[in-house]
């Protein structure tokens, strides 16, 4: 049976414009709006605690500057006469959002923050891209990997081997290693250029796998790997399974990649309407020994699934933005509608509502990420609040999920500064009507958003997000001829 990636790769859906998954710099020069210059202020309103899981009801955040001078019950914080005071009643104030696993682009960089996600950590991308968009006013906060990398046999690189090029490495979306010196190679020079995490996929032979975290850990960065989904990659061609990766140390597990092969590899068919519950139980406990965090991106495995499942009702800027994406979506939907793609959707799903709880309770940390725009019908920018309503359709609780996209979030990216409100922290904050921790999708209702001290124009924002994509379609056409 195909895998879905290269039917999708000659289908079309990555030979599209701007909107689609694409690894150049394609977009316009729009800037997103800036932030207003960052000044003391008090905001009221019931407080998140990310940290406690709980709500302070009469709560404040007490800014100065880029960061938080006191958060918590008012009768514990002071704050000066001169402070401009924000009253929001009875709406929830709440960390900046961090999305983990993004694959942004210049033409929607800016829909994440009047979105409430305030932090990005991009999962694969050109250094080039990367830096144009951390240039760029109104950007999220942005940890990055680069450029990904794979074996020779890479289904990511089909016109084949990438191999280390100092002189274009800015520009390459991947790199093909071989042996333990070339991953050596590739990771110094990324570190070099500065990146924040490295990025590894499952067709790296063992050894190489094994070498490149290695390496990575002599410069002090941390290691993200995508093993694949059975709907992705299946169960076929893949060297390195989710066991093997968290046994060679690295940080997190991506979509749960690999568990699949795990799972296989143990004797079990996760094609199988009824999953061993000792296989599960050993994955799950070989995980949480070695230490791993797992970003599963639930809400692409959902949409992978079942197309248009999660609701797009209510996310912020996405009537703006999805009119630039449904020809991308509606085609990827198609190919996903196969018999062969849908069954192995379905396995996926089945084995992610298996694992998610069990490695919760295990202790290991599950952090937000939503993987755009990788699924049909994740809208960029607002994507991580469908990935929100995904994790609890998975079966964490309201709180737990809220805690993945903040503090969990935080601890992962190895950032205490970010994901809390509290004394010292920078001054991210999400506000929002409702009570998310009764119905998740109340974190879609954004009243304001704050980044680091700065209230955000939101008004502002969303046109010049509409220009930019609207830019990119039209570069894209004519380039198209």
């Amino acid at each position: 049976m195909e895998d879905v990636l290269p039917m999708l790769r000659r289908s079309g859906v990555f030979a599209l414009s701007c909107a689609a998954l694409l690894v150049s710099a394609c977009g316009s020069e729009t800037a997103s709006p800036p932030t207003g210059p960052s000044a003391d202020a008090v905001l009221f309103g019931r407080l998140f605690d990310a940290g406690a899981g709980t709500v302070i009801e009469r709560g404040v955040v007490v800014i100065a500057g880029e960061r938080v001078r006191c958060a918590g019950e008012r009768d514990a914080c002071s704050w000066r006469d001169a402070d401009a005071r924000h009253d929001y009643g009875d709406a929830l104030l709440l960390p900046g959002l961090i999305d983990l696993h993004v694959h942004a682009r210049p033409h929607y960089i800016g829909a994440f923050v009047p979105a409430g996600v305030t932090t990005v950590r991009d999962a694969g991308n050109t250094l080039d891209n990367i830096a144009q968009m951390r240039a760029m006013p109104g950007a999220p906060r942005i940890f990055a990997a680069g450029p990904l990398i794979d074996g020779p046999d890479s289904v990511m690189t089909p016109d084949g081997p990438r191999p280390l090029d100092v002189e274009t490495l800015g520009a390459q979306p991947s790199l093909t290693v071989a042996s333990a010196a070339e991953a050596d190679a590739a990771i110094a020079a990324l570190a070099e250029h500065g990146v924040d995490w490295i990025k590894l996929y499952e067709q790296l032979p063992p050894v190489v796998f094994d070498a490149a975290v290695a390496a990575a850990a002599r410069h002090g960065l941390p290691v993200m790997s995508d093993l694949g989904l059975v709907v992705t990659r299946g169960l076929s061609g893949a060297d390195v399974d989710a066991r093997q990766a968290a046994a060679a140390g690295v940080t997190t597990l991506e979509h749960i990649g690999g568990a699949a092969l795990s799972y296989a590899r143990l004797g079990g068919d996760p094609m199988a309407d009824t999953l061993d519950d000792a296989h599960l139980d050993r994955i799950v406990a070989d995980l949480a020994a070695s230490g791993v965090a797992v970003v599963p991106t639930a809400g692409n495995t959902a949409q992978f699934f079942s197309p248009d499942s999660l609701e797009r009702d209510g996310l912020p800027g996405a009537g703006r933005i999805a009119p630039h994406f449904e020809g991308y979506w509606s085609h990827l939907a198609g190919v996903l509608a196969s018999p062969a793609a849908h069954a192995r959707a379905r396995a996926d799903q089945r084995l992610l509502d298996a694992l998610l709880p069990r490695l919760h309770a295990a202790g290991v940390p599950i952090g937000a990420g939503s993987d755009v725009p990788a699924a049909p019908y994740i809208v960029p920018g607002p994507a991580l609040h469908q990935e929100l309503e995904a994790l609890v359709r998975a079966g964490l609780s309201p709180v737990q999920a809220l805690q993945s996209a903040t503090v969990v979030a935080a601890s992962i990216l190895g950032q205490s500064q970010l994901g809390r409100l509290d004394a010292g922290a920078l001054a991210d904050v999400l506000v929002v009507d409702g009570d998310p921790l009764a119905d998740i999708r109340a974190t879609r209702n954004v009243v304001a958003v704050w980044k680091d001290g700065a209230a955000v124009d939101l008004a502002a924002a969303w046109p010049v997000v509409e220009a930019a994509l609207e830019a990119a379609r039209v570069e894209a056409e004519a380039a198209g001829g």
